[in-house]
């Protein structure tokens, strides 16, 4: 890429804003080239996602550069429901775009624990309750009418890709935080970089903990014959394979949500300001 228009036009020094710490260690990240968030999105959402998603992460991991709001808005609809065509409502399951936008998400989710907008605002994050509640029931609505196979292997992939990254956003977002004290207060400026709790606490802590409990046991009843040991000996080896893959996803998906099970608590208990094990934490 050298000699590039990306490296002509970002291999100039910043100004002294840019570098400046502004809250905390985070820094200003810089913006998209105008006019390369279109191609990177179609090179990103085409049969050979590769060379967009690793675009995507050089520019991300070497240069700072992050994409406007608009592309991780497209980038968290593939995931909640995987890719379309150009011009088409129908969603269709790709594991490798799925695959790769999920890990270009975790690692805009990762950065943000040290970068932010040029407006100061959060690089990547939920806008809504409705992103959170889709990527908390994809174990379900998913795998609807697939009890084996390789389409109960796509679907649990997507829910394992998508629990996965919620549970990273509450994580990086919750860092620092005294995880085994019951009593945290959150203020107006770390609030601004917490777009996951905060939808959370918008929608009401002690319902949102009953809606990720519902999901999480409804995925352990849903795929517990993937997730507890079973054996495989009995089948051929293409059926084995999907098999193997099911119970991987369907492992890292409960994992993922199990984790946003323990975030919720805690939130919900700090807000309280009651122990783990109150009645009211029941």
């Amino acid at each position: 890429l050298e000699g590039s228009p990306v490296d002509d036009q970002y291999n100039e020094s910043q100004d002294s804003g840019d570098n400046a710490i502004l809250v905390g260690k985070k820094r200003r990240a810089r913006d998209f080239p105008p006019g390369l968030a279109n191609v990177i999105w179609c090179a990103l959402n085409s049969p050979e996602p590769q060379t967009g998603a690793s675009l995507l992460r050089n520019m991300l991991c070497v240069q700072n550069i992050v994409p406007p709001i608009h592309l991780v808005e497209k980038l968290l609809d593939l995931i909640k429901f995987g890719p379309k065509a150009e011009g088409s409502s129908v969603y269709f399951k790709d594991p490798l775009r799925t695959h790769l936008a999920s890990s270009y998400a975790c690692a805009l989710v990762s950065a943000s624990s040290h970068l932010m907008r040029k407006d100061d605002s959060v690089i990547f994050g939920p806008s809504s309750w409705d992103d959170v509640e889709v990527l908390l029931s994809q174990s379900i609505t998913q795998t609807e009418n697939a009890i084996s196979g390789r389409r109960l292997a796509q679907g649990l992939q997507m829910a394992a890709c998508g629990s996965k990254l919620l549970s990273l956003m509450l994580k990086t977002e919750l860092q620092g935080n005294d995880l085994a004290s019951p009593s945290c207060t959150f203020d107006a400026t770390s609030m601004k970089f917490m777009p996951t709790v905060k939808v959370l606490k918008c929608e009401g802590l002690r319902n949102v903990l009953k809606a990720v409990v519902r999901q999480t046991t409804s995925c352990l009843v849903r795929h517990s014959k993937w997730i507890l040991d079973h054996d495989l000996n009995e089948l051929s080896t293409i059926e084995r394979a999907s098999a193997e893959c099911c119970a991987s996803e369907a492992k890292t998906c409960l994992d993922s949500l199990g984790s946003v099970v323990c975030y919720t608590a805690w939130l919900f208990c700090s807000e309280e300001s009651v122990a783990i094990d109150h009645s009211s934490s029941a």
